[in-house]
C-alpha cells in the first residue's frame, strides 16, 4: 500500500467536503484585548475582534 498516496486523497476528500479544518493567522494586539489582526493567505490583513473566552494555545 501506497500511504502517501493514501493520505493525499483522503486529504483532498477532506477538502472538497470542506471538512478540513485551517487555522486563521492572527495575531493580539498586546493591551488592546480583544483587538486582533487577521493575516489573510492573499497577504492582506484585516481588523478582528476576538471573542473566544476559552483559547488554550491561541487555536480559538
Amino acid at each position: 500500500m501506497h500511504f502517501e498516496h493514501f493520505f493525499q486523497s483522503n486529504l483532498e476528500g477532506l477538502r472538497k467536503a470542506g471538512n478540513y479544518r485551517v487555522f486563521a493567522d492572527i495575531a493580539r494586539q498586546r493591551g488592546q484585548f480583544p483587538a486582533a489582526t487577521r493575516y489573510r493567505e492573499d497577504g492582506s490583513e484585516q481588523d478582528v475582534t476576538v471573542w473566544c473566552s476559552n483559547d488554550y494555545l491561541g487555536m480559538g
